[in-house]
Formats: structure tokens, C-alpha cells, sequence
């Protein structure tokens, strides 16, 4: 049996997280949670609350953006030039902008300094780019190209550079290029399952769907761990591009989204327990090794790998939260769980 097929293994392997888990939802920190180990010989899963334990369809968000990411490194495999060119020349619209300068590689670690949330790319492709042309740094109180996590206008864009480049939908694009041929069929940018629900005053209320290629990936946990294992292995990108992937693009500086220093590779978030591993959000725990990286979604999620100790991981909780509260409690899971893996 292929390691991409393992099957759940339904023991008890995490009896101490699995207790932490149920006890949230009993005291109603969260509604629901998802949870997906792989180690080298075995598949650990979690689920319960209002995520069912069969579908587990769960939105990830944010925690989506490296397979954004991963297509957008597959296409320069094969036209390496377009890296360093800016954006004008795949969106003649954008010529003489700020937008129009900025290169992939500034989107991809966040150093546009721009800081465009979901609700500002809705409607018309051409308005869109008509506004996106106008938008400056100053506009958001940031400098060009100051590190600040933008939600989703940087990835916006690169799921139009990849329809323009691709010759097709970037959704279709990143399913029939990158996730199907993958055996990571289950992840999909279609709506999830399961809702997300969000605190507000006191009370679990639907809360709006993450879309887009920034925001928009649902699936099982098992299919996003699985992938963090394909791409570590090197299964989903070529040796030098899943290097300049992980290669720390952004280093040692603060980001103004985030409020602490983060750093930054291709898509994805790099170990950046150096700067202070109890405070810095969406680590992968405090124990995490120097090499693991990953990315976290929405003030719900956290998906990563972490070569050193030989895993990878997803974790979903349902019951978005404050950043001040998310954050504690999503590394106090994260450490016990990898206490239980020791």
C-alpha cells in the first residue's frame, strides 16, 4: 500500500490531545475540530464536534495558500523568466502602477505593501484591475514594499497571472495540474462541507466562506497533511524550486499585518521561533524543528511539515476567535500534540 493511501489508524495514539480537543468543545472554545498526522508509517486522524469524522470537507483559508503557490512555481519551471518580471507584463492593465511593478516573488513572501482584504475583489475582473492600478502603499499607512501580510490581493492576482499563463481557470488549473495528478484529489477550491462559524457576542454565528486562490481550499485534513508530505518529498515541485520555496525570501523583519517578525519563503510561512516562540503566530509549536514550514488560515487552522521530526500535520478548529485568544490556544495543541509524537 502506497504511503499516499494509509488508512486512519483508529487506536488511541493521542489519547491526551484527543481529551484537550473535547474538552474545548465542551467549554465552548471551538465547535468542532479536524486533526491529521503522518508520520513515516503512520496516518493519525481527530475529528468531532460538527465536523463529521467520513467527509471532513473543512475550509482552510489561508492555510490553502501554498497550493496557490506550488502552481505558480510549476509554471515557472517551465518559463523561468516570467519570476522577475513585473506584474505589467502578464497585466498590461497595470502598467505605470505600484501593482504593475511588483514582482511574484514580492506577493509570494508578502512585501507588496499593499494589504487588500476579500471583500475589496469582488465583482468585475476589469474594475478589479482598474482599482488594483490605482491602490497605493500609502493608502494602508505602509511603504512600498514594507513586509505586510496582504489576505488577498497578491493572490488574487496570481490566480489571474495563472489563468493567463495556463490558458485556463486557475481553479481548474491547480486541480488538473498540480492536485489531481497528486493523488490530492480531495483537496478542491469548492465550497466546504462543513461552515465555518465565528464568536460574535458571545454567540457561534456562520461566518463568511474564505474564496479565492488565497482563501478558498477545502478538503479532509489527511489530504492537506498528505500534501505537506508530497511537497517536502519533493513529489510536487522540482529540487530547485521547492529550494527557492523555502528559501527565506523575508527574513528578521517585522511584519505590520502580523505585528512580529515572520519569516517568509515562496508561499509559505518559515519557522520563526527564533523571534520569540511563545508569541509568534501561526508557528508550528514551540518545539518545532528550524526547518519546518507551512501556513496558517483565518484564526482557525495551521498546516505545516516539519522535516526534522519526520511529519507533517493539518489542524482545523471550527470557531473563529481574536488573534490574541487563537493563537495560545492553537500552540498549546500543537505542543501537546508533538509531546505525544515524541
Amino acid at each position: 500500500m502506497s504511503r499516499g493511501a494509509l488508512l486512519p489508524n483508529r487506536m488511541p495514539d493521542l489519547p491526551r490531545t484527543h481529551a484537550h480537543l473535547e474538552r474545548g468543545l465542551g467549554e465552548d472554545r471551538w465547535t468542532g475540530y479536524s486533526l491529521a498526522v503522518r508520520t513515516k508509517n503512520r496516518l493519525l486522524c481527530l475529528a468531532g464536534g460538527d465536523v463529521p469524522p467520513s467527509s471532513g470537507r473543512v475550509p482552510w483559508f489561508s492555510a490553502g495558500k501554498p497550493v496557490t503557490a506550488v502552481g505558480v512555481l510549476r509554471v515557472l519551471e517551465t518559463a523561468p523568466g516570467l519570476g522577475s518580471e513585473p506584474l505589467s507584463t502578464t497585466f498590461p492593465e497595470l502598467a505605470g502602477s505600484h501593482t504593475g511593478d511588483l514582482t511574484l516573488e514580492a506577493i509570494l513572501s508578502h512585501q507588496t505593501g499593499l494589504r487588500i482584504v476579500e471583500s475589496q475583489l469582488r465583482g468585475d475582473t476589469k474594475k478589479i484591475l482598474t482599482a488594483l492600478a490605482n491602490v497605493r502603499p500609502s493608502d494602508f499607512q505602509l511603504a512600498p514594499g514594507q513586509a505586510s501580510y496582504d489576505p488577498a490581493g497578491g493572490w488574487w492576482l496570481l490566480g489571474h497571472w495563472l489563468e493567463r499563463r495556463a490558458g485556463k481557470p486557475w481553479p481548474s488549473f491547480l486541480q488538473t495540474e498540480v492536485l489531481a495528478p497528486a493523488g490530492l484529489g480531495e483537496l478542491r477550491f469548492d465550497p466546504a462541507a462543513v461552515p465555518m462559524m465565528e464568536r460574535r457576542a458571545g454567540k457561534w454565528i456562520p461566518a463568511e466562506p474564505g474564496t479565492g486562490p488565497g482563501a478558498g481550499l477545502t478538503g479532509p485534513a489527511a489530504a492537506l497533511a498528505l500534501f505537506y508530505e508530497k511537497l517536502s518529498q519533493g513529489e510536487l515541485l522540482s529540487r530547485g524550486s521547492l529550494k527557492k520555496m523555502l528559501h527565506p525570501v523575508r527574513k528578521g523583519q517585522r511584519d505590520a499585518t502580523l505585528g512580529h517578525v515572520v519569516d517568509f519563503g515562496l508561499g509559505v510561512i518559515l519557522n520563526s521561533n527564533a523571534y520569540g516562540a511563545a508569541t509568534v503566530p501561526y508557528g508550528f509549536g514551540t518545539q518545532a524543528g528550524a526547518g519546518a514550514f507551512g501556513h496558517g488560515g483565518a484564526r482557525s487552522s495551521i498546516a505545516f511539515a516539519d522535516p526534522a521530526f519526520g511529519i507533517t500535520a493539518a489542524i482545523f478548529l471550527n470557531g473563529r476567535v481574536p488573534e490574541i485568544e487563537h493563537q495560545p490556544r492553537m500552540r498549546r495543541i500543537l505542543d501537546l500534540l508533538r509531546s505525544e509524537l515524541a
